[in-house]
């Protein structure tokens, strides 16, 4: 699942000092879009899971991957560049207005971009309401004292993938290494993309030993796209893992080529 939550911050004048959250209700499904050769349109779903009405704000932003997979706006991010496709990408509508547990679909359309792939991201914001402002009066009775509300405005933000030409999808998996964090186990691995096309799919982990192998844990949804060339990936293991035990690391495409190895390595447990 691609989901990223991005608080913009902002402050309004009233009387007494408030700290509010909007937006925490808002989702979005599917969680990525990716238009193939010869496809053209999709569909996504914004949902208001809250129990208020809620107006949001729909736009897309180019935004870039970090080495420690986050992801961020191009523009707090000037040393890094993205293959935008703000310019082929159109959407509609871009202002949505849902009462409690209500859905409305956001039509997505591409037009073809060239060879190699091109992305941005859907990002829809939740909107303050009216109410969250001050009157005159609300003002007036706080005598001299004003302050500051903060509002924090949450945003759900989907990558919008346009590709018009074959998916070079390869990747590898470096720097493993375990420890212990408190009580806790962490698996800590870089996922390596040595492919044009961005990578995407299923970080799974398994133990190996006399009776087999069993799963143990795995991280859904990993991606690394163009604009770096690895990214760290940090897996909190469920059980303590002892010295000598064999782990089985496995990166499975969950793209292009659903279900794929793309790469696989072991690690003995120090």
């Amino acid at each position: 699942m691609v989901r990223y939550l991005l608080p913009a911050i902002a402050f309004l004048a009233i009387a007494d000092p408030v700290f509010a959250q909007v937006g925490a209700d808002l989702n979005i499904s599917p969680k990525r879009v990716v238009f193939g050769p010869g496809e053209r349109s999709a569909t996504v779903y914004v949902f208001n899971q809250g129990d208020q009405p809620a107006t949001y704000s729909v736009e897309m932003v180019d935004r870039v991957m970090t080495a420690d997979g986050q992801i961020v706006a191009a523009a707090d991010r000037p040393d890094a560049t993205v293959d935008s496709a703000l310019d082929l990408v159109q959407y509609t509508p871009r202002r949505i207005t849902l009462q409690p547990r209500e859905s409305q679909a956001i039509r997505v359309r591409a037009r073809p971009g060239g060879e190699g792939e091109h992305r941005s991201h859907l990002t829809v914001t939740a909107l303050p309401p009216e109410t969250a402002g001050f009157t005159v009066d609300q003002a007036a009775a706080g005598g001299g004292d004003v302050t500051l509300q903060v509002v924090a405005l949450f945003s759900v933000s989907i990558p919008v993938i346009v590709r018009d030409g074959p998916v070079d999808a390869r990747a590898a998996i470096d720097r493993v290494s375990l420890r212990k964090d408190g009580d806790h186990t962490l698996l800590s691995l870089d996922l390596v993309r040595n492919g044009a096309s961005s990578v995407y799919g299923d970080v799974e982990v398994f133990v190996e030993d006399a009776a087999g192998r069993r799963p143990l844990t795995a991280v859904r949804g990993v991606a690394v796209y163009p604009e770096v060339a690895r990214r760290t990936v940090v897996v909190a293991l469920p059980e303590g893992v002892t010295a000598g035990q064999s782990l089985a690391i496995v990166y499975r495409d969950d793209d292009a080529a659903k279900g794929e190895v793309l790469t696989t390595t072991t690690l003995i447990a120090p």
